[in-house]
């Protein structure tokens, strides 16, 4: 052997040396310590927790779609192990966000920001995921994550960022999305699709109906896609399942419907296939996609659509219990509006509407300057919305702060209505909590309708008292939700079995909204400089920020609505 091959393999062999001991030590030093000594703010001790939270599963799960904290154990989510990048990607835009605003973790965020980007670009492949995947989920989380990441990445100047990256990846995605909507014959997407072979599954259970709210919140995220490549194609598809849904229901009469939507709805003729109405899950988000559409694109129709739904929630929906804060609630007609009674029963989920009725009630604007706009959009309607987004996320509120034990909100609550309630002994009990739901997933509806009505309010007194409220949410969440507590740099969060008994019984699960959504609203409340923000953006249902979108621009690229009632 000569000399030189020799010292070359002695080269490679040292190298190699250096590389594993280089890996030892950045697992050693890894993660950097937090700045525990430093925190003033509430916006410090936010970044400080999700670095908590994110540090842990980039040192013990990273990658995995599926984080166990306790246990410190992971997995992929598709049956054929590939990854979809569910809490990276529903990630990224919360540290974009932490980092345009941090005092005290600049150099940490923006390293963060490259470790993912670099993931995204170089591990990342929706071609190879050869396995059935939810549609509705992976849109408002992966393509909803990647297309604001895109936005962010720019709008913010992140250093050393790459955008084009994300939206490369937010089309490839997409494109393997597209033919749940060919394969129907209505239009109306299956539930699932196979991103390697594209094809496309219907819902395996409830006779094959797709969830009436998961195809009907995915038109925000596909008409930003459409607006940024000039691929009309991404914008007809998601507005092709209102037509049928609209048509073949007689959506808008007074009966059966009157503009409330059932849970379920058959794809391969569009008609509901259940009389069961809410406002929590399977329901929720068909109507905030209907005041989003309208932020975002400025069309009509959709206020309009949103508005004819709200005036018949206030109908058929809303309820006040009987104890001595009469706090409104808005209840189920699990048999329809012709037949039972409304139930008292709410979903955490539903909190969502208080924000969705104040933005679509301002247009994102301070509440005084929407009253007195030059336009002159301000009506009865308006205000009455604006009244009920209070009222509503007082009850929110209130689900939280009535729970002694851990101040925080179970998952679903049954309102005393004074009938049916046998479970409350006391007159004065607002509601009272099922066994099977005690449990609470660090939901983030509550949160985001406090960052919105803080930031729309005018009156000082209103705005210290949603900031407040957040505040005492987020300790009781910090408290209450955290492993190794007393343990600095080791302390991460999960959901909660039952958020009644202490010490509370912990999950072993890291929801990514957790990141995505809850931390990201607690942190928005608190940033005095997003308050400006609320008629530039707009969210999706993960929490995911997109631009308000220019109708002069729109037009010319012939992204326009291409239907109506």
């Amino acid at each position: 052997m000569s000399s030189y091959k020799s010292t070359s393999i002695i080269v490679v062999l040292v190298s190699i040396l250096c590389y594993i001991y280089k890996l030892q030590i950045s697992k050693e030093v890894y993660p950097p310590p937090l700045k525990y000594n430093q925190l003033t703010t509430p916006g410090d001790q936010i970044e400080t927790i999700f670095l908590e939270s994110w540090y842990d599963y980039v040192k013990y799960g990273f990658g995995y779609d599926i984080y166990h904290p306790i246990s410190h154990t992971g997995e992929n989510m598709p049956s054929d192990g590939n990854p979809l990048g569910w809490i990276i990607v529903d990630s990224i835009d919360t540290m974009m966000l932490m980092y345009n605003s941090t005092s005290l973790y600049k150099d940490e965020f923006h390293q963060e920001i490259m470790n993912v980007e670099s993931w995204v670009a170089n591990e990342l492949d929706y071609s190879v995921v050869n396995a059935e995947i939810n549609i509705f989920e992976t849109t408002i989380r992966m393509l909803g994550g990647l297309l604001s990441a895109y936005y962010l990445s720019n709008e913010l100047n992140i250093p050393d960022s790459t955008p084009q990256v994300y939206l490369q990846r937010a089309i490839q995605l997409a494109d393997r999305l597209t033919p749940a909507f060919s394969q129907s014959q209505t239009g109306i997407p299956f539930s699932s699709i196979n991103l390697l072979t594209g094809r496309a599954v219907k819902n395996h259970q409830d006779n094959g109906a797709s969830s009436t709210a998961e195809f009907t919140t995915l038109q925000l995220e596909f008409k930003y896609l459409a607006y940024l490549t000039g691929n009309v194609t991404y914008w007809q598809l998601v507005e092709n399942v209102y037509p049928p849904l609209y048509q073949n229901n007689d959506l808008l009469s007074p009966e059966p419907f009157d503009s409330l939507i059932p849970i379920f709805t058959l794809p391969d003729t569009g008609k509901f296939s259940t009389t069961n109405i809410r406002l929590g899950s399977r329901g929720d988000s068909f109507y905030e996609y209907l005041i989003k559409q309208y932020l975002q694109t400025h069309e009509t129709l959709y206020y309009d659509l949103f508005r004819h739904s709200m005036d018949s929630v206030k109908r058929h929906l809303v309820g006040h219990t009987v104890g001595p804060s009469h706090l409104l609630y808005i209840g189920e007609r699990v048999n329809g509006l012709q037949h039972g009674e409304l139930s008292s029963k709410m979903d955490h989920l539903v909190c969502f509407l208080g924000g969705a009725l104040a933005m679509g009630a301002t247009q994102g604007a301070p509440i005084d300057e929407a009253r007195t706009a030059a336009n002159g959009f301000w009506n009865d309607d308006r205000e009455s919305d604006w009244e009920m987004a209070q009222n509503l996320t007082q009850t929110c509120y209130r689900m939280y702060h009535d729970n002694e034990v851990s101040g925080l909100s179970p998952e679903i609550v049954v309102f005393n209505d004074g009938t049916h309630n046998e479970e409350i002994t006391d007159k004065n009990q607002e509601f009272y909590v099922k066994p099977l739901d005690k449990h609470t997933l660090q939901r983030p509806e509550t949160v985001e309708s406090i960052m919105f009505l803080h930031h729309l309010s005018s009156d000082p007194a209103q705005k210290q008292m949603y900031r407040q409220w957040g505040a005492e949410i987020l300790d009781n969440f910090a408290k209450n939700t955290c492993v190794d507590c007393e343990v600095d740099n080791h302390r991460r969060y999960v959901s909660l079995d039952d958020c009644f008994v202490q010490p509370t019984l912990k999950r072993d699960n890291l929801e990514s909204f957790w990141l995505a959504e809850t931390l990201k609203y607690l942190y928005l409340l608190f940033d005095d400089e997003s308050e400006s923000k609320m008629t530039e953006w707009v969210f999706n249902t993960e929490a995911h920020v997109f631009p308000v979108l220019s109708s002069v621009e729109l037009e010319k690229l012939g992204l326009v609505t291409g239907w109506s009632i």
